[in-house]
């Protein structure tokens, strides 16, 4: 299914009380209106008539169910809009982007909204995968199920307008949650990624992990869920408020050096940027103290960045090294064991890639 479509619209009809068709799928696509709402659009409407047509598809509505339930109670005449959608999903379609354009939705409800298209989207990536039709995105590849299933997931997220990492987010707890956390969601009692965490936490009850930083062993509960990813961290909140302790003063003491923090609020030393890339020793041990950044695709230029600066110092530091690896320290030994070192750091490279680009 291509998330796009095409539709002919006729003109208005004469206002009246007609007799519709509801489908009830079409009803429920739309997260219903909240009580005061709907008390302020009836109130609207008796007072001033109903001034916008509903919009039809064959006799069936496809906006303004409330308008018309409204008008149907008090018999207040309206007009009606054909619009010609090419199938039942096109229109579906059409009702989402139009809601979704228009309602003051939170990111849970907009991505709830259009998780109803992702069986169609998935319905479709599958009969080309049965007939082995290559992507039109990446010609002369055929894309895996869980890529199929992340390529589905990033256009849903494109058209609910939240980011990828998020609308995961959402189809995790659309499937698993309770239906009281839900209606939480729905009502934005609770953010998605703080209901996510619970519910992970809650699958992963009496699991352990290892920090990467204290090599100690603690329950999950002890580790917290970034808000731009789906999985653990691999620090423990112990080592995240330390490491954030420390950044903070190796802030204020590179800002002190620059031009003096003597004069500065507690607030604003609160606000001093930490650097990115920066590290500072801690306990003999170098730590990282950038922030993350801002989960956007704009923001992907600054990782490429970093890791080709990885890659340059690298092998800049490599190469270094390796000038000074004299003919009198050479022997077979000390080759095996620079390839031995160089093998095992490319080993853990090549697993934290992994790692990371499994998530996404």
């Amino acid at each position: 299914m291509v998330l796009a479509l095409h539709c002919i619209s006729s003109e208005m009809t004469e206002k009246k009380v007609y007799e519709l068709t509801v489908d009830p799928e079409f009803r429920d696509l739309i997260p219903p209106l909240k009580e005061e709402e709907l008390k302020l659009l009836e109130a609207s409407i008796v007072a001033d008539g109903c001034e916008s047509p509903l919009i039809v598809w064959n006799g069936v509505i496809v906006d303004g169910h409330n308008r018309y339930a409204i008008c149907r109670k008090h018999g207040i005449p309206f007009s009606i809009q054909e619009k010609n959608f090419s199938s039942r999903d096109d229109a579906m379609l059409w009702m989402l982007r139009n809601q979704l354009g228009r309602r003051n939705l939170n990111d849970y409800q907009r991505g709830e909204m259009v998780l109803v298209l992702k069986r169609q989207l998935a319905s479709v990536a599958e009969m080309k995968m049965r007939a082995g039709i290559r992507s039109t995105d990446n010609p002369g590849t055929n894309l895996s199920q869980g890529a199929e299933e992340r390529k589905t997931l990033s256009q849903l997220a494109k058209l609910a307008g939240v980011s990828g990492t998020q609308m995961k987010k959402i189809d995790k707890l659309a499937n698993s949650a309770d239906e009281a956390t839900k209606a939480k969601l729905r009502k934005g009692e609770v953010s998605v990624h703080r209901a996510y965490t619970d519910l992970l936490e809650k699958e992963h009850e009496g699991e352990t992990k290892i920090c990467e930083r204290c090599k100690q062993e603690k329950p999950l509960s002890a580790f917290s869920i970034p808000s731009n990813r789906r999985g653990f961290s691999s620090v423990c909140r112990d080592c995240e408020k330390e490491i954030s302790a420390v950044a903070k003063s190796a802030a204020e003491a590179a800002a002190k050096t620059a031009g003096g923090t003597e004069k500065m609020t507690d607030a604003s030393k609160s606000e001093l940027p930490c650097p990115i890339p920066g590290m500072v020793m801690h306990n003999g041990a170098p730590i990282h103290v950038e922030r993350p950044l801002p989960d956007t695709p704009e923001m992907f230029r600054y990782v490429a960045d970093l890791v080709k600066s990885c890659c340059d110092s690298y092998v800049i530091g490599l190469t270094s090294a390796m000038r000074r690896y004299s003919d009198g320290m050479g022997s077979e030994e000390h080759n095996a064991q620079i390839l031995e070192m160089v093998r095992r750091t490319n080993a853990q490279v090549l697993t934290i890639l992994n790692e990371r680009m499994e998530e996404k």
